[in-house]
């Protein structure tokens, strides 16, 4: 009978070590123990920018992770996302720790990770054709008449599903490049796509004639952009907020927003100052 209760007993006092042996690693402890921040990413020009034949990244986003890799003294990894919206699953699967430039393009993706502090705001817009003198205002759009084109996984759907449930809508994958959205509107396939001025800046630039805002001083949305990464780790979520407000309280973020969208100012929208200096006497 003792043999039977001093094994029970063992058991017993086994189970606390036993669970903490086989619990997850959380992906902040990962990368505290590697060294290594790994930054999902999806292409998306002027933001992130893949060069097909050396695989190397640059754009806004490339450019900010560096300053995150040097103020944390971490190694920059970066992982190519499935798709938009692979967010949530590729996050729990440790494909990724954190990805970079996003946001609640997707409102219910609130719901299912979490978003840091905002590097800066983006704006998105109606854009139709240059020659389509149909639309005045956004109101306009709500229409039968008119068809949408969008991404899965994006903003571009989320939002027409949202704001403009009479009119049509086509969507392409999640994988498809965000260029073929406007090759799309160009080529008269649809009327409209919701997107923002950095890509169509980009897309106006080797495609004529191109797009143009339907709504130039009216916004169809804006986001916060910063970081996204899985719920509950509260660690790895300080941190980069952290990392955020060191960089904007050093100036080191606006510097890369005139760098990127030089040609076009209200393409983004910078974080406002949460304090206001000593006024002169």
């Amino acid at each position: 009978m003792k043999k039977i209760l001093l094994s029970l007993l063992l058991m017993i006092l086994s189970i606390p070590a036993w669970a903490e042996g086989n619990k997850k690693e959380s992906a902040y402890d990962r990368v505290m123990r590697t060294g290594v921040l790994k930054i999902g990413y999806t292409v998306w020009p002027p933001y992130q920018i893949l060069d097909p034949n050396t695989g190397e990244l640059s754009g806004l986003s490339a450019d900010y992770a560096k300053l995150v890799g040097k103020l944390l003294d971490l190694k920059i990894e970066w992982v190519q996302m499935s798709g938009l919206g692979t967010q949530p699953l590729e996050l729990k699967q440790g494909k990724y720790d954190v990805v970079i430039n996003d946001g609640p393009y997707v409102f219910t993706m609130i719901k299912l990770i979490d978003f840091s502090d905002p590097l800066f705001y983006a704006p998105v817009y109606a854009y139709g054709r240059e020659d389509e003198n149909r639309f005045n205002d956004l109101s306009d759009l709500n229409n039968k008449a008119v068809t949408f084109i969008g991404l899965d996984g994006d903003l571009s759907v989320d939002l027409v599903g949202r704001m403009y449930p009479d009119a049509n809508l086509v969507t392409l994958p999640a994988s498809t490049d965000p260029g073929q959205m406007m090759i799309n509107v160009q080529t008269k396939k649809a009327d409209v796509a919701i997107i923002d001025p950095g890509s169509v800046d980009t897309f106006n630039t080797n495609n004529k004639p191109g797009l143009k805002i339907i709504a130039p001083t009216t916004p169809v949305a804006i986001y916060p952009i910063g970081f996204s990464m899985m719920k509950d780790d509260g660690k790895l979520l300080n941190m980069m907020n952290g990392t955020i407000a060191a960089l904007l309280n050093t100036n080191s973020i606006n510097p890369l927003l005139e760098k990127w969208f030089a040609n076009n100012k209200n393409a983004v929208f910078p974080v406002a100052k949460p304090y206001k200096p000593y006024e002169e006497k």
